[in-house]
């Protein structure tokens, strides 16, 4: 028999969208699973939008306190042993969590599952292959995870779609980096490794990517190569701004690498020099960020603590802060310029 699910889906403000989002879940659950809102103190009509529905959906209000938050919320009420997630603005598509829950059921060793997903706007166009281009590259999870499989061979053929690859293995190194794991892809098995793991709740963005990396830290990951879910494109904030200022952003970044990775001893005594080129990199775009804002003084350490900034960034530090924050933007736009001149060719 397959194992039962708990769905958490976290909202904030999101009275127009919610109903999406649990609908498309209620048309993948079977009878048994639950289906946990969790309300992160919303100021719209999200509680009257949520009103519609009846068991086995259950809505959950607190005080505003973040992504993390609301999602660590639902974690603690879930029920069942597989944990699955959604963002209210976004959507899974019909077999999203069928396909996961019969990869757990069929390989006890897998901790957790996710997949790509497909982009849609607010005016429901759409693009595929999102893991690219959240990552701007084309991943290889040969190499992050290990050799493909058939989920045919694993499972038992997909009911609504053609076969696909799978790939098993150990993530936690390649998440140093970046991260590939949509979380409204995210299926974990609750264990007594995972069960207590939790979403960082001080943390102003990139909580899912702590959370994960703490994941793959205690157990086996596994990529499903198709798409299960749509993240939609609107007008209003995210729940989780993945587009917030570089020094924010990299400044997140370093504190994770720190508390993930620098706290594993394990890790260090193996990877300890992919941990220390993970920092000084992150280090330096902190430091051309800071130098943008014309904080010289908070740049130029940490360019010392990078240890090996290219001469350009040393040269850069001896200019007049009005210069250095010019310089630091035009290069800035340059390079994106270049990224996204690479896209187009990589599509």
């Amino acid at each position: 028999m397959l194992p039962y699910a708990s769905v958490v889906i976290p909202t904030y403000n999101r009275a127009t969208l919610v109903g999406r989002a649990v609908r498309s879940v209620l048309t993948n659950i079977r009878p048994g699973d639950e289906v946990i809102v969790v309300d992160d103190g919303s100021t719209d009509d999200t509680r009257r939008a949520l009103a519609e529905f009846g068991p086995p959906v259950r809505v959950i209000t607190m005080p505003n306190g973040g992504a993390g938050r609301a999602r660590n919320r639902g974690l603690v009420e879930a029920r069942h042993d597989i944990i699955a997630f959604l963002d209210s603005d976004d959507e899974w598509m019909p077999d999203r969590l069928e396909l996961g829950r019969e990869l757990l059921n069929a390989r006890p060793d897998i901790l957790f599952c996710f997949s790509n997903f497909g982009l849609r706007d607010e005016y429901g166009r759409e693009r595929h292959n999102g893991v690219r281009e959240w990552l701007r590259r084309e991943p290889s999870w040969d190499r992050d995870l290990g050799p493909a499989v058939r989920f045919s061979d694993l499972a038992g053929p997909p009911a609504i779609r053609a076969d696909f690859a799978v790939h098993t293995g150990d993530l936690y190194r390649s998440l140093l980096d970046s991260c590939g794991v949509a979380v409204q892809t995210l299926l974990v098995r609750r264990t007594p490794s995972s069960v207590n793991l939790r979403f960082p709740e001080d943390l102003p963005m990139f909580e899912d990517w702590e959370y994960v990396a703490s994941l793959a830290r205690a157990g086996t990951a596994a990529y499903m190569d198709c798409e299960t879910a749509w993240q939609w494109g609107h007008g209003g904030p995210r729940l989780t701004d993945q587009h917030a200022d570089d020094i924010t952003a990299s400044a997140t970044h370093i504190a994770i690498l720190e508390r993930v990775w620098g706290s594993d001893p394990t890790f260090i005594a193996a990877h300890g020099g992919a941990l220390d080129v993970a920092l000084r990199a992150e280090r330096r775009a902190l430091a051309r960020a800071r130098f943008a804002r014309g904080e010289i003084d908070a740049a130029r350490a940490l360019l010392r603590l990078a240890g090996d900034a290219p001469a350009s960034l040393r040269l850069l530090s001896l200019f007049p802060p009005r210069a250095i924050a010019l310089i630091v933007m035009l290069r800035r736009a340059l390079k994106r310029i270049g990224n996204r001149a690479s896209f187009r060719r990589a599509r």
